[in-house]
């Protein structure tokens, strides 16, 4: 027999992985801030000709896909309990 989560607990979880997602979006915009002015830094972009990509932006992406992840799981629709 299966466990079903109460309804505050799947409040609350969605509640914490929207925060999560919400916080994983803010860093990957400060992540590309931080990617742009490296980019500057460098006078040209990360990945184009011999300049490699930074480690900034892959962070960038990576917190990005998180983040949309996060949100993701957060707005998903409930599950529907099946009696067996």
């Amino acid at each position: 027999m299966r466990r079903h989560p109460h309804p505050i607990e799947d409040r609350v979880f969605r509640i914490t992985a929207g925060t999560v997602g919400g916080v994983l979006l803010a860093s990957a915009g400060l992540a590309a801030d931080l990617a742009r002015e490296h980019m500057a830094l460098l006078g040209t972009i990360c990945g184009a000709g011999s300049a490699p990509h930074c480690a900034w932006c892959y962070a960038a992406a990576a917190l990005a896909l998180a983040g949309i992840a996060a949100i993701a799981v957060a707005v998903a629709p409930r599950a529907v309990p099946q009696d067996a």
